[in-house]
Parts: structure tokens; sequence; C-alpha cells
């Protein structure tokens, strides 16, 4: 992906016929996500290339926006799992006096020569905010611009917005602000050296101070996970200014972290904040301090490990043949492209070519490579080079054939009910699977997601399913791990100490697994009663 930091009109950009999302997208929250997920993959039946360029036209300095909820050098990452080719960050200073007339036809038509837009229901543009999504209907028809629309996104009936995720980490419940996001709130920052304190006090911390403008939650203690290298690390963050032991200009989080020792200055490290456990406060002698933060310690990791009990408190799900078909969403895939490629095929011959696609395909089980050289070799593609240009292809195609299987939205939506803990944990390409969650519409329905290629981690390592059961607070002894694979799914949260139940909702050969067996993700439901 490619990023343009403080871009302005009057600098020239690649010549690239391009989808734009248009918004501030502060946060990068679930309601973000898809108006920016509508302007990925957007076919371009005029240019060279099958698909629009997707590009995020992001304005930054907006006045009465609030305190930011991402740090800006963190939002192009984010979007890169979307599928975006370009981030825009335009400065608002440079725009605010363009009337809504002048910014679609200066900016969207003439610089970033858009051939589709997508926004927010309540979008707003133009020199004082005149412009809403009418108007840039109107304004964009005649210059062939298509608008696409996302509506508002809701989660347990709230509405997901920035001013939401920011009254959320001002009361300190992290928990919602995860379920608005659609990750955890985390500090991503360099870590500073500080007074060491805490280090004279037997707790060595990590500070990472809080930028000016940037959204700072509840002062107050956290129960914390931080990734380094290749593990998850249990840890308890103090959010505030340090008032017993004289204070700090900004406010920092510092940071303890269980069984870690090691030099982290001037790293950027990301440390979740995962629930809260206390108000930030005031003692009267370093003694009581010192007792304080070893109960904080113990707390922390109480909260993150759960309760060790067998009672189920989380379900989670893999994502392919288990939530959704993958063999009806890649037949739906390999008939689009076919039918792109060789226009002048019959159906007989396109459903033909799409069946030897699916089954040389094997579930998902190859070296794609390998896979499209092979199918480039047996035909020649109309319009395509190499087999990597095939393979792009594919992954920006593949999501918007993504098929839920009927009853798994329903079974997820009672699971909710229930007060069940959601997540799924699957393995695979970071802009694959994040995306297909995404145009799904399953993320508002789940309490935590972890994709292989987002931690680093695959299936069936115990390591990926207990990051996230830490996320979720509960023991892996309290959780529901439904999948299909006997190795990566059942064997993998064998484990991690969670409790198998394997599915066959694709209708393949049973496999030989000890665990109770369901073909239908609403089977689920029984088999929790």
């Amino acid at each position: 992906m490619t990023v343009f930091r403080t871009w302005l009109p009057e600098q020239p950009l690649p010549s690239a016929h391009r989808a734009v999302a248009l918004g501030v997208f502060d946060g990068l929250h679930i309601g973000h996500r898809a108006v920016i997920s509508a302007a990925c993959g957007v076919l371009d039946h005029s240019g060279d290339t099958p698909f629009l360029s997707a590009c995020v036209l992001s304005l930054s300095g907006v006045p009465k926006t609030g305190d930011r909820l991402t740090d800006p050098a963190e939002r192009p990452d984010l979007c890169e799992t979307l599928g975006v080719d370009e981030w825009i960050d335009l400065p608002f200073a440079a725009v605010r006096d363009l009337s809504p007339a002048a910014f679609v036809t200066e900016i969207l038509h003439e610089k970033l020569h858009a051939r589709a837009v997508c926004c927010g229901y309540n979008y707003r543009f133009g020199k004082g905010g005149a412009g809403d999504v009418d108007t840039l209907r109107r304004l964009c028809e005649p210059l062939g611009i298509a608008v696409t629309v996302a509506p508002s996104a809701a989660r347990d009936g709230q509405t997901i917005s920035a001013t939401a995720v920011r009254a959320a980490l001002q009361n300190g419940d992290m928990r919602t602000a995860a379920r608005l996001l659609g990750r955890p709130y985390a500090v991503m920052q360099p870590v500073t050296r500080g007074n060491r304190i805490g280090r004279t006090l037997g707790f060595p911390t990590v500070n990472q101070v809080f930028p000016e403008g940037a959204a700072v939650p509840r002062f107050g203690v956290y129960a914390s996970l931080t990734v380094i290298g290749q593990r998850q690390y249990a840890a308890v963050t103090n959010v505030g200014v340090h008032p017993t032991v004289g204070g700090c200009a900004r406010p920092q989080a510092e940071t303890w972290i269980a069984d870690f020792d090691g030099d982290l200055y001037d790293r950027t490290l990301r440390v979740e904040l995962i629930d809260f456990l206390r108000p930030e406060q005031q003692f009267p002698s370093i003694e009581e301090l010192k007792a304080q933060i070893e109960q904080d310690k113990q707390a922390a990791l109480a909260r993150l490990a759960g309760e060790d009990t067998a009672d189920s408190r989380a379900v989670l799900f893999d994502f392919d043949d288990t939530l959704q078909d993958r063999f009806a969403a890649f037949y739906g895939v390999a008939t689009e492209m076919l039918t792109r490629h060789f226009p002048t095929l019959d159906p007989d011959e396109i459903a033909r070519r799409a069946e030897y696609m699916l089954a040389e395909n094997n579930g998902g089980y190859v070296n794609y490579d390998t896979y499209f050289e092979n199918l480039l070799a047996r035909w020649e593609w109309q319009g395509v080079t190499d087999a990597a240009q095939l393979r792009q292809e594919y992954s920006r195609c593949f999501p918007r054939h993504t098929a839920l299987f009927d009853d798994t939205a329903d079974t997820l939506r009672e699971l909710r009910r229930r007060g069940y803990r959601l997540g799924i944990i699957t393995n695979g390409s970071r802009l694959l699977q994040n995306r297909k969650l995404d145009l799904a519409k399953l993320r508002p329905l789940l309490d935590v997601v972890v994709v292989s290629d987002d931690e680093g981690v695959r299936k069936p390592h115990a390591e990926i399913f207990r990051r996230a059961a830490a996320r979720l607070c509960v023991s892996p002894r309290q959780c529901v791990f439904v999948g299909d694979h006997p190795v990566n799914d059942i064997a993998g949260a064998v484990a991690a100490g969670m409790r198998p139940v394997y599915i066959n909702a694709a209708a393949r050969p049973d496999a030989a697994v000890d665990a109770p067996r369901i073909h239908t993700p609403a089977e689920i439901l029984d088999l929790l009663k």
C-alpha cells in the first residue's frame, strides 16, 4: 500500500482510476471498516486492470471531532488488511473553503480520477459542511462517479461511532470499546525512559506517553496484554500521571509485563487494555503504593486467566467450512473470474472449468503460487500476463463471495442472547480473512477476532487459542472451540485446554476425532444446553 502523508491538492498523484472512501476515519471502528470495504474490489470496466485502485481519502485536522482514537501512523496498516491500495492524508485546511461542487470537481474528479466514492450515511463535506450524501450523489452523477453510502452500523442496539468509542474509553469500559472498534483498544507508542521508580519498587515497567491530541482512557489500572516476538504476555497497566511519586507532565501508560525481562526502550510496543480494575489514586506512602501494585498484579493476572472452571463462558469458531461454505464461495469466485476472462465461452464450459478449479483447489489446502501458475498454463486467460496478477484478482474477488451457512448469523445471535462471549480464530491471509468477516457483517456479532497472519502464529499452535481466551478474560477451560480440521482445530484446541467440537457442515467424509460432532452451526445450541 502507498501512503501519502499530508497530501496537498497541488501535488501530483499516480495516474489511476480510483474508488475513494471518504471520511475522517478516526478509530477505524466497525462502521468505518464498512465504508472502506465498499471501496475495495470495485470493478473497473474501462481500465487496463480489473479493479479500481482502492483509496482512502482521510481528512486530518478537522475541528470538533474529538481526541484521536488511533495514532495516525497505525491507520494505514489497519486499512491494508481491508485491501486498500492508497492512503491519502488530506489536511482539512487545504479544502475547508471549497464548496461541495468544487470539492467533487477539483478533488475527486480532477485530482483523484475517482470512478466511485463510498461514504457513511451521515457524511458531510464542503465549506461549512453544506453537502450531504444527496448532494454527493447529485454532483457525482454527471461526472460518471458511482456513489455508495454505507448504512449506520450497530452493536447490541448501540450505534457504532467514534463518539461512542470515546465515551467507552472515558468510562474505562474497554470491553465495549473493543466491541465497537472490532479489536481491543491499544496504546501503540514508543517506550520512553522514565524515572525508573517501578524498578526500585521491584516492579520494572515500560512507559509510553500519550501524545498531544490523543484520546486517553479513564485514569486507572487495567488488565492488559502485549505481544513481544512470538508470545503474548499478560500485563498490568496504569494510565495516569503518577500522583504518588511526583506526577508527570503528560498522561502515560506504565505497564508491568509478567514473565518478561528485557530491554524495550525506544521500541514501539502495542499494549492492549483489556479490562478496568480500579481508578488511579494517590497513596500516603511508597510502601502502601508497593503493596497496592502487588495486589494489582495479582488481580490483572486473575482477570486475564478467567475462572479455572469447566463452565462454558465463551464459544469460539473456525471460519471457513465452519461458519461459511468455502466450496460455494470458491465456486462463485471461479465463475466470476472465468466469465470475465473468457467472455466467449458458453455457460456449460464456464461451469465445467469452475468445477475443475474447485477440485484442484482442494478446499484451500494448496500452494497458491503453484495453483495459479498451473491455471495460467492450462488456459490462456485474456488480459492476464502472469500468475501473480491472477492471484491478486482472486484475493480481491473472493471476499465478495463469502457464503455464510444459513444458520450462522442466527446461531451467533442466540449464543450472544444466552450470554456467551464469541470469537473466531482462523488461519489465513490477513487481507482475505479480515475482509471476508467485514463483508459478511459478522464482526458486530463477535467479541474477538484472531487471524493468524495478524498474530504471527498459526493453528494448531496452542498460543493462538490462548491469545483469544485472554482477550475475552476467560480460561481456556471455559472455551468451547468449534472447527472442522482434525489437527488445526481439534488438536490445537485440546492442546490449549479448550473443549473441542467437530463440525462437518461441508459434507466431507467424517474425520476420526475424539470430540462431539455436529453438522450445522445451529447444533451447537443443543450441545450447550
